[in-house]
């Protein structure tokens, strides 16, 4: 049986195994460089991703709830009707760690649903061991597993080869999952939830066959309750019986490229890598009332950004960055 423990701030239990406290602020080096992308070496999985602090103007605009006009309170009453046509109890597998805040909107959109989380990996798939624990200790519910978006369908494709599913994702631009809040290329707030701020323990890493992925704890000081009550409360109301998914799903778009693409796996790359450009296809002007949030987290880091950059219609995307080339 997978261990478990509980990430607090969102009450839900967390499928892996709980190891010594670390600070990522004073131990770095338990952590990958910024500098280091998944080139395709499962060796890669081995070693938590970084841990970042944020810049102060970042953590401000996080803890305040999304207005309610927002497009992703549209997405989430979107994707939580086309869930409710399941008719049967729920269980939402939260992939670690964009799939916690989407799977807590869920919860509270279709009562009597409930959520856990674990971990997956592209290449590495999902830990076999805590999803055996979790189908055992959940035998009457229909798992759906939930993540925060798709970029290039990593998640959803591992799903499909385990043949395990489906997925639920807010925001899916290239329409690769089976549930969907919008195909609108929205980005989330939640994109720049980090470890230390909201969920109070690492990104989970790999160990030998057989033996549940790990997270390293870190100290409670760092977590910000306010960020998260902030994600909490912008949940829309449940459903009421009569709204109904309103747009069919389009077809699958896929695009072979090299570059990080849509918004909210561009701004995971500001989080824990460093990318050498940020290109957009809209104008600046478009881009400041839409990501925002991008500009300000690319700022701080000193990466250039292109704007009006066409070839990106190509790849249907409006927003993409060039990863470093590793040596």
């Amino acid at each position: 049986m997978a261990d478990q423990f509980t990430a607090s701030l969102w009450g839900l239990a967390v499928y892996a195994e709980p190891l010594e406290e670390v600070d990522p602020e004073t131990q770095p080096e338990r952590f990958r460089s910024r500098g280091v992308a998944f080139e395709g070496n499962l060796d890669f999985w081995a070693t938590p991703s970084p841990e970042p602090t944020l810049p102060p103007a970042i953590i401000e605009r996080l803890s305040r709830p999304l207005p309610s006009d927002s497009p992703l309170i549209d997405a989430a009453q979107e994707l939580a009707a086309r869930l409710a046509l399941l008719s049967q109890p729920l269980l939402f597998v939260a992939i670690l760690r964009a799939g916690v805040p989407v799977a807590n909107w869920l919860t509270q959109l279709l009562p009597g649903s409930i959520a856990v989380a674990t971990s997956l990996f592209v290449g590495q798939g999902i830990d076999r061991v805590a999803l055996r624990s979790i189908q055992s200790n959940f035998p009457d519910r229909k798992i759906v597993f939930v993540d925060g978006w798709t970029g290039k369908g990593g998640v959803a494709d591992e799903l499909r080869r385990l043949n395990v599913g489906p997925l639920a994702v807010l925001c899916d631009p290239w329409c690769l999952a089976e549930y969907f809040g919008t195909t609108e290329d929205l980005l989330s707030p939640s994109a720049c939830f980090t470890g230390p701020l909201t969920l109070g323990f690492s990104r989970t890493f790999t160990r030998a066959a057989e033996q549940t992925f790990a997270a390293y704890r870190f100290p409670k000081r760092l977590l910000s309750e306010t960020v998260v009550r902030a994600w909490r409360e912008s949940c829309p109301a449940p459903l009421s019986s009569d709204l109904f998914a309103k747009n069919a799903k389009p077809e699958q778009t896929r695009h072979a490229t090299n570059l990080r693409i849509h918004s909210n796996e561009v701004c995971r790359a500001l989080i824990n890598s460093h990318p050498e450009e940020l290109l957009f296809s809209d104008s600046r002007t478009t881009v400041n009332e839409c990501y925002s949030l991008l500009l300000q987290l690319a700022d701080s880091q000193n990466i250039p950004q292109r704007f009006n950059v066409r070839e990106l219609e190509l790849i249907s995307t409006r927003v993409a960055c060039r990863m470093r080339t590793t040596t």
